[in-house]
């Protein structure tokens, strides 16, 4: 029997996961990683409180410049557009 993970579990592995890509693939450029890198620390910080006390505009907004910004990398978009099945409000 497989064990029941929760949305929580799944937000803070694909979250890792885009860290991670963002930090090692250098077809990113640099001023890209270093773009991205504090905005993602900020929303993996918005995603980290309880789903009823998340500010959701705030996480909204955050998840809407990073997919903005790193439009061109397909790996990045992908695990990010992924969220949207675990934080329905994204």
């Amino acid at each position: 029997m497989s064990e029941e993970r929760s949305d929580e579990y799944y937000v803070e592995r694909l979250l890792s996961r885009v860290k991670l890509l963002i930090a090692t693939d250098d077809d990113i450029p640099i001023d890209t990683k270093l773009e991205t890198q504090p905005m993602l620390k900020e929303f993996i910080h918005t995603l980290s409180f309880p789903p009823d006390q998340q500010d959701q505009g705030r996480a909204l907004g955050q998840h809407q410049f990073l997919l903005g910004a790193l439009d061109d990398f397909p790996n990045c978009t992908a695990l990010l557009t992924a969220l949207r099945n675990f934080v329905p409000y994204l």
